[in-house]
């Protein structure tokens, strides 16, 4: 009999145990497509994550002889890989990306929005789709009220904001600026149509066209089309704060059907898809790198 041995699944290098989750970082697929190597840093995360999951499915054919029959072989017919993650942080960028939209190929502006009359008798506003207000890039998130003084002379005012400088002139082209903050507005002429009248108002809004303020932006609902594609980095470090494990999709589509569950005990958390699509160089927007590899790889070090 020996005595002092152990038996079962004994832990050969403790180093190697996996516990905690997984930094999740979405890029833009074309412009590190080239690249077989972790590409993102750190300010492309997602952010606090909830869970992180790595799925390889594999779809076999087998085959059986004799009676009764026994397997001989086992040949691969299909291979899909994914990763599920179920995120904190409710950005319009991670929302962005949970509705397959690529926020890497959205504009980073301004966009006004939303122009309506207030109180007027006979003003009106154009129905010219080529003729609108514009807003810088730097323009403040805000909502605007614009007040007449008499028939074509207006001012403008941001709720937050406060009184913009600039006179405006219903006939011509009127620029409205805040202080450090040149032309952040500018409305053409003939926006507003028909005639107004002294102390009659009408109001806009903005919101940004990006994704890179975590409080202002926009993700549509309804017109879904194929998602985008994106690269998707999902890097491991081990408990000993020296060992990773790398898992790339050079290009990725996110599917999901969100539901963020608002409660008063816990925070939301929405999960999203990422699955692997090929990359190798007989697809589109692919590379060679990905050859041998075409839906990714995972690597250590």
């Amino acid at each position: 009999m020996s005595f002092g041995t152990r038996t079962g699944p004994v832990t050969k290098d403790t180093s190697t145990v996996a516990l905690g989750l997984a930094q999740i970082r979405v890029g833009k697929a074309s412009s590190y497509v080239s690249n077989a190597e972790v590409a993102l840093g750190p300010a492309d995360s997602m952010g606090a994550m909830a869970e992180t999951k790595l799925t390889s499915d594999v779809e076999y054919w087998k085959l059986t002889s004799g009676f009764p029959a026994l397997e001989d072989l086992s040949i691969p017919l299909s291979e899909t890989c994914s990763f599920e993650c179920t995120f904190k942080e409710i950005t319009p960028k991670n929302m962005a990306l949970a509705r397959g939209i690529d926020p890497f190929i959205v504009g980073d502006g301004v966009t006004p929005y939303g122009a309506h009359i207030l109180n007027s008798a006979a003003g009106t506003l154009t129905t010219v789709a080529a003729t609108k207000i514009i807003a810088s890039a730097t323009c403040p998130v805000d909502t605007f009220t614009v007040t007449f003084s008499n028939a074509t002379s207006y001012s403008v005012e941001g709720f937050n904001s406060g009184p913009l400088t600039g006179t405006g002139d219903a006939a011509q082209e009127s620029k409205f600026s805040l202080p450090n903050n040149a032309d952040c507005l500018t409305i053409p002429a003939t926006f507003f149509t028909g005639t107004w009248a002294n102390k009659e108002r009408a109001r806009f809004a903005t919101q940004r066209d990006g994704y890179s303020d975590n409080h202002a932006g926009e993700v549509q609902l309804g017109g879904l089309k194929a998602p985008e594609y994106v690269r998707m980095e999902a890097v491991y470090t081990y408990p000993d704060g020296t060992h990773h494990m790398y898992i790339i999709f050079p290009r990725a589509n996110v599917t999901s059907n969100i539901e963020i569950a608002f409660s008063d005990t816990d925070n939301a958390q929405p999960t999203i898809t990422f699955e692997a699509k090929r990359a190798d160089s007989e697809v589109d927007g692919g590379n060679a790198v990905w050859d041998m590899k075409p839906l990714g790889r995972i690597y250590w070090d």
